[in-house]
């Protein structure tokens, strides 16, 4: 799920307008870094400014909507944030933004349940997943919950699109955040293991 669907595409405009004060359809730099900050996205301004140069452009420059897309497409390769997109995908969705480490949290649970080590979670591991949070539910609900978050349509979910349905479906939009570290809680450290480390505080909205 490397790229942003069309769903995505669209909530991110809609956050762009927001921060586009003067309807130029472009933003200054006070501006991206406020929809930045608004998506999570941990850069100093410092590094904000260098990554709007490494697009070719001056640290100055005002960036329209598509150009601000590209950006967060290219931003993770140039060594800033590594969840930029993921974030904004998040954000996009009108669900608060997790912050690196709870990102990196969430990535050691993935990697419990993935058992076989294959970088995605298939219907029988998914089906351990909710088992772990009291919901038993039959391999076609979870085949049918697989596809609705599988953009590639491999019938398996990777970690961007684990933590989506996670959030999505463990939490209302605003709270979600909250409501899975309350579930994962609950999980026996033992048996779990990084899952019980997970601590998603609230980040600003």
């Amino acid at each position: 799920m490397e790229n942003f669907t069309d769903e995505q595409l669209k909530g991110i405009e809609v956050l762009f307008r927001q921060f586009d004060a003067d309807n130029s359809g472009k933003i200054d730099f006070m501006e991206f870094k406020m929809l930045a900050r608004k998506m999570n996205i941990e850069m100093t301004d410092s590094q904000l400014k260098d990554s709007i140069m490494k697009a070719g452009k001056s640290e100055d420059a005002e960036l329209g909507l598509n150009e601000f897309v590209d950006w967060l497409r290219n931003v993770e390769q140039d060594g800033a944030d590594p969840f930029s997109m993921l974030k904004a995908k998040i954000k996009a969705t009108g669900m608060r933004p997790l912050s690196n480490s709870q990102i990196e949290a969430l990535q050691e649970c993935f990697n419990t349940f993935d058992t076989d080590g294959s970088g995605s979670i298939d219907v029988h591991e998914l089906g351990n997943v909710f088992s772990s949070f009291g919901q038993n539910l039959s391999p076609d609900e979870i085949a049918a919950m697989i596809q609705e978050v599988d953009a590639d349509g491999s019938g398996e979910i990777e970690f961007e699109e684990f933590l989506l349905l996670m959030m999505s479906n463990f939490g209302s939009q605003e709270t979600a955040g909250d409501e899975v570290q309350g579930t994962l809680r609950k999980y026996d450290k033992k048996k779990y293991g990084g899952c019980g480390k997970v601590k998603l505080k609230p980040t600003l909205t």
